[in-house]
């Protein structure tokens, strides 16, 4: 019973800051837009659950408690962090190099280039044929102008570009 309130309270407390960046100001405001939202709601009712909340983490907890005990011990998280070394440590000298480590950061960096063009690629190619035809394009920069147009004046005030502007390095949601 002791060891279930304490895995109990160590998942809550490693959900709870995921729970905080998800909803700050609402699905579609904020530094990240509703992604970490959109990511957590997986039945998409609009609202998070404790067990949605907590999928991650309890998915992280098991994956380093390989013996399935229900507790992570010291020679799991070591096991953990060696495997993570040696994936940094290419050529297996037993030390991480800077170019292995730029390497690393390069393959992290290519793998997020890649998730945002398949993020974008979804969100304009509306017939999803793997291509976006003017018509596409042209219909998304209309919804775009559209949301933007706050007050339906058929024109965009300062105020409502910078209502538009997106964080740095994040797609604009529509």
């Amino acid at each position: 019973m002791k060891r279930k309130i304490i895995i109990g309270t160590l998942v809550a407390a490693l959900a709870l800051p995921t729970l905080a960046l998800a909803a700050p100001d609402g699905p579609d405001k904020g530094p990240h837009k509703g992604n970490i939202f959109k990511r957590l709601d997986t039945n998409k009712d609009g609202q998070i659950s404790f067990d949605e909340m907590t999928a991650k983490s309890i998915e992280r907890f098991q994956k380093l408690d390989k013996d399935g005990g229900g507790s992570i011990t010291l020679e799991e998280v070591t096991v953990a962090k060696k495997e993570f070394f040696n994936k940094l440590d290419k050529d297996g000298n037993g030390m991480i190099s800077p170019e292995e480590a730029k390497a690393f950061h390069e393959m992290k960096r290519e793998m997020k280039k890649a998730e945002h063009n398949a993020r974008l690629m979804k969100h304009l190619d509306t017939d999803a044929n793997g291509t976006i035809s003017k018509e596409e394009f042209e219909a998304v920069s209309i919804k775009r102008f559209e949301g933007a147009d706050t007050n339906g004046d058929g024109t965009i005030s300062a105020d409502e570009v910078s209502n538009l502007m997106p964080a740095k390095g994040k797609m604009h949601k529509s």
